[in-house]
């Protein structure tokens, strides 16, 4: 029996604990401990004030000396493996902790812990049978549903571990961990409403959830609404100044934005704080592409995979910024990493797509196809997509676009001319086209900006409550300058004064007749170039956000043919309107196409325009390593390399 003074110590130290009074707690203890060395509970309690103190070298040396009064305690044989799992010592960790269910079989906390060790450890099925037996022994824990949930989502079992979190959730409807998981698995699915739903319950439930806010950032971020994003991953960081995941995501989306110099500070920012970050590493180099420096950005990219040498995208990224001239050493990386049967389905996708990309720079043309074939079925068997969804889009476009909706609104928009929309079909030229505009000192090139998709999206239903682009047919005279004029205000956040300012989103092929009714005076570039080498080149690239219908050569190549119906109704509508920069004219004639490109957009002559290669600023698309070099003929009829394989194709397009 443990001296009453002692005793009295210990219940004192439980009252300072309960509220919070930790040092207080901490000091008491260890009078209860100098009075009677062998009072086991207070030991385990002063080491339990030490882990909440988050000094848990200290706490694992308390719960050792316990142990060596009672060697077979399950709860410090517990506590002990939970602090070495907490210090990321996760072997040790489970050495203890198989000690305490060996001599508590049922302890269903010890097993929780366990598998917190285990999936640490990278044992993530392993961690799943703890967790399960947890379950079993305590089904009314809500942590052990959420831990079960977050290591099914990380093996892929995305519905199962949406039903993990709901349970934790109808347990502990108060539980913000398991909304912020629920959020996470419905992001992975892209069920992006309901996603935001479930972190906003999260932070409603507790304020200062950095990662919920880091969540809704990341969804934010793949809608294209970069600003939005930025304002929720700032907001993380003020809740949790070394969040590097929250940089991370920062870093993107101020890249997304044209802001590449704040970009690349929020990416230095998280290699600071965790210079582990292979995620880090990888958009500092996509930041450093964008921005020309190419041989650095391909030096992070070897950081990120120096850290995790299964970082796919890392290979992809390099492939796409180097010309391969034999079979190197980075070739052999990925053909190896490619033979693993251990990868993941994404990593598959990037190295199919790099080696795809190797190989055609070899001129071995059977390899390279195989591996691109490879990469676009993974891709497309992804995702669920219809292209009778597009049809009915672009139908609808045409339908409402019509030369009477254009006529009985002569007059409308905003006049500024500030604007020059360089569009057409992905890999079509949009960004040579930018390149060599932006190398003129009176223009600006803002890149691929989601301004105008953004606007038809958000557009305000009308009396109809139809969505776009029936909706267009209930607006006013005002609304359409009223459209005109708020473009132009988000133009002008990337240049003041610049007298034109190219968008160059290729989709915005959409949105011609929109745009005419909205900024009658802008000017409209239309790139075009051979359909098979054009749909050749976008079905050999991997893009990370839409663009569904480029996985599959027949799908390709009819949504190529909607593409060129809706050109050929906006130019029967709006003659004029539009001017066409064909690729394979302006390679073989480049200084003749660029005056008269240059005459079109009421630009007088500029020499740099002929040295566009040696403009630095950012260019953040598939092309962005093209446009750092002079115009090369490599790519002109390059579809005849691969012509039995994209026969579906050829079909698709011209049958």
């Amino acid at each position: 029996m443990y001296d009453e003074k002692a005793i009295k110590h210990y219940q004192r130290g439980m009252e300072l604990h309960q509220k919070g009074q930790l040092r207080d707690a901490e000091r008491v203890y260890a009078e209860a401990i100098n009075i009677s060395k062998d009072f086991v509970e207070a030991y385990n309690n002063l080491a339990n004030v030490l882990v909440d103190l988050r000094r848990l070298g200290e706490a694992a040396q308390v719960y050792r000396k316990a142990l060596e009064i009672k060697p077979n305690h399950p709860i410090l044989l517990n506590n002990l493996g939970n602090t070495l799992q907490l210090q990321g010592n996760n072997e040790d960790a489970i050495e203890w902790l198989n000690k305490a269910i060996a001599a508590q079989p049922d302890y269903a906390e010890a097993h929780e812990n366990l598998g917190n060790a285990l999936r640490g450890s990278g044992g993530a099925e392993a961690a799943a049978d703890c967790y399960r037996r947890a379950i079993e022994l305590d089904p009314d824990f809500a942590g052990t549903y959420n831990h079960l949930g977050g290591v099914l989502a990380e093996l892929g079992e995305l519905d199962a571990a949406k039903t993990k979190f709901k349970q934790a959730i109808a347990i502990d409807p108060a539980n913000s961990d398991a909304y912020n998981g629920l959020g996470n698995v419905l992001s992975e699915q892209k069920e992006y409403k309901q996603a935001l739903a479930a972190y906003s319950s999260a932070i409603k439930i507790n304020p200062g959830y950095r990662d919920a806010y880091n969540g809704m950032g990341n969804i934010f971020s793949k809608l294209e609404e970069k600003e939005k994003a930025i304002e929720l991953y700032r907001k993380a960081i003020e809740i949790d100044p070394e969040h590097t995941e929250a940089y991370n995501g920062l870093g993107s989306a101020l890249s997304g934005m044209g802001e590449i110099d704040n970009a690349i500070a929020a990416f230095r920012k998280s290699i600071e704080i965790n210079p582990g970050s292979k995620d880090a590493h990888f958009g500092m180099g996509n930041a450093l592409t964008d921005m020309g420096e190419i041989e650095d950005a391909i030096a992070s990219y070897r950081r990120a995979i120096d850290i995790f040498p299964g970082y796919a995208a890392a290979y992809r990224a390099i492939s796409k910024n180097k010309k391969f001239t034999e079979l190197d050493d980075d070739v052999r990386a990925m053909e190896l990493l490619n033979a693993d049967e251990s990868i993941t389905e994404e990593q598959e996708i990037h190295l199919a797509f790099a080696l795809g990309k190797a190989y055609e720079d070899l001129g071995k043309y059977a390899e390279s196809m195989e591996h691109i074939l490879k990469a676009n079925r993974l891709t497309r068997a992804s995702f669920d997509y219809s292209l009778s969804r597009e049809q009915d889009k672009f139908s609808n476009i045409k339908s409402i676009f019509c030369a009477e909706f254009f006529s009985a609104r002569k007059g409308c928009g905003d006049l500024d001319s500030t604007p020059i929309f360089i569009l057409g079909m992905p890999r079509s030229g949009t960004s040579l086209a930018e390149q060599i505009l932006a190398s003129h000192p009176e223009v600006f090139g803002a890149g691929e900006l989601s301004v105008m998709s953004d606007m038809v999206r958000n557009m305000e239903p009308g009396s109809s409550s139809s969505v776009y682009p029936l909706s267009v047919a209930d607006l006013n005279t005002t609304a359409f300058e009223d459209f005109g004029q708020k473009y132009i205000a988000k133009l002008r956040e990337h240049s003041a004064d610049s007298k034109f300012i190219t968008d160059k989103m290729p989709h915005n092929f959409l949105h011609i007749g929109f745009i005419h009714a909205i900024l009658p005076n802008a000017k409209i570039i239309c790139c075009t170039r051979d359909p098979m080498d054009n749909c050749l080149s976008i079905f050999k690239n991997y893009f990370t956000t839409g663009h569904y219908y480029s996985y599959e050569l027949q799908e390709l190549g009819q949504y190529y043919n909607l593409y060129l119906d809706l050109m050929a109704h906006w130019k029967n509508t709006l003659p004029g309107f539009i001017y066409d920069l064909n690729y394979e004219a302006l390679i073989s004639d480049q200084e003749n196409q660029i005056r008269k490109l240059l005459e079109y957009c009421n630009l007088p002559w500029d020499d740099a325009c002929l040295q566009f290669h040696k403009t630095r600023r950012k260019v953040a698309t598939a092309s962005k390593a093209q446009v750092r070099q002079p115009i090369y003929k490599d790519s002109i009829n390059l579809w005849k390399r691969y012509e039995t394989q994209l026969e579906p194709l050829r079909t698709a397009i011209y049958d």
